[in-house]
Parts: structure tokens; sequence; C-alpha cells
């Protein structure tokens, strides 16, 4: 039993010890203004990993890592079904847009000439 006791102890106390690590580093290396990052998932034909896909990527946005931060599910011609679990994706977590090429290409104009 005290062989059991110790593996558990050994394995939380790594644990700890990493996550002490990453918010160190975090705080070390993250950037002081407020810059915008954007994920951008690309979807395509009949992706059955797309929902899949979304939420991985709500999750990354919410993990508290990025300060300003939002995703973009880029539609490069999914099909209907697909589309509608995208919409419904993009409906539950609200820094996800659904946006087609075009779309996306005139935001990044616009970004890129400073407006």
């Amino acid at each position: 039993m005290s062989l059991l006791s110790s593996i558990i102890l050994v394995v939380l106390a790594v644990t700890g010890a990493a996550s002490i690590v990453e918010y160190i580093s975090q705080k070390l290396f993250s950037s002081r203004d407020n810059q915008l990052t954007v994920f951008v998932a690309p979807v395509k034909g009949s992706a059955a990993n797309a929902e899949q896909l979304l939420r991985i990527t709500a999750a990354k946005l919410n993990s508290c890592r990025f300060k300003q931060a939002y995703a973009v599910c880029l539609d490069c011609g999914m099909d209907v079904k697909t589309r509608k679990i995208c919409e419904r994706i993009c409906e539950d977590y609200g820094n996800i847009e659904l946006m087609s090429k075009r779309e996306f290409a005139r935001k990044f104009e616009i970004c890129q000439n400073g407006s």
C-alpha cells in the first residue's frame, strides 16, 4: 500500500511542478501589449471532424493564454451538413466566426491597411 501511495504522490508532484513551470513561463514570455490572435480552422467538403476541430479551437481560446483572441471557421467549400454543424458551433461559442474565403480576405485586407 505504501508503494501505491508513493507512486500517486510522485505523479501528483510532477503534475504540480509542470503546472508551476507553465505558469511561470507564461508570465515571463507573455507580451504586455494587447495583440490580437486569430486562429483559422479551414473546413472543406464533408469534414467529419469539423465539430471536434472547432471545439478544440474554442478550448484553446478559453485557456486564458491569449488576451485578445478569436477564431475563424473558414469555409473552403464545405457541404450543407458540415456548414450547419459549423454554424451551430459558432453560435454556441461567441468567439468563433464562420467566414467565406472572400470575407476572410476582405477582413485581412482591412487589417493590412491599418483600419
